[in-house]
């Protein structure tokens, strides 16, 4: 079976888990922990450029994440879908400056000809629909935040975001695919040792 037939499957069997009910106390609790964790292990800071993006459906939440970088002086950016293909990230909307974007996903709002930006960020955090232990992600298929994390220069460490039952033993992957160096679930942190740019780490 070819890497795309594997990730089909994969992507129907978590569609499938996405589908079944969970208790709304037991998926907010579990959702709470995810956040804390990795505020915890990731901590925001005065001035930090962090990208992170406004959660669907049924993954886990990002509103307490959002609240404890802005509470730290953090600078937010989340990501818009471009016409050339790509994401560009935008500051944080704020109470009120969010629109729906395209696959019906919250977006910033900004100002016709506003700029963001591709790169310079310290933290990403990555959405998925499932994680390996050696930070391969399946997304939705699209390559958005694949062709995103190719291009991401600098010292920004990238972090996968998803509950514990969202973690399988492989996501199947090919050339275009890049993995991230952190997963944080409710369980904790998995950290993957990978080849990184000279003068970089994971804290």
């Amino acid at each position: 079976m070819i890497v795309e037939e594997r990730k089909a499957l994969l992507r129907r069997t978590e569609r499938v888990r996405e589908s079944q009910s969970v208790p709304k106390e037991e998926f907010a609790g579990k959702s709470l922990s995810v956040q804390e964790n990795l505020v915890s292990a990731f901590p925001p800071e005065t001035g930090m450029r962090i990208g992170l993006y406004k959660a669907v459906g049924a993954e886990v939440g990002t509103d307490h994440i959002r609240g404890c970088c802005l509470a730290a002086g953090a600078l937010l950016f989340y990501p818009r879908v471009m016409d050339d293909g790509h994401l560009s990230f935008y500051p944080d909307g704020g109470s009120a400056g969010w629109v729906r974007g395209k696959y019906g996903l919250l977006e910033p709002r900004v100002a016709p000809g506003t700029e963001g930006i591709r790169s310079g960020f310290d933290l990403v955090v990555v959405p998925g629909m499932a994680f390996d232990a050696k930070g391969r992600r399946l997304g939705k298929g699209y390559g958005y935040y694949d062709r995103f994390l190719s291009g991401l220069e600098g010292m920004a460490v990238t972090v996968g975001l998803a509950f514990s039952r969202q973690m399988v033993p492989e996501v199947p992957v090919d050339s275009r695919d890049v993995p991230v160096d952190a997963v944080v679930t409710e369980d904790g942190v998995i950290r993957v040792s990978r080849v990184r740019p000279k003068g970089t780490s994971i804290k």
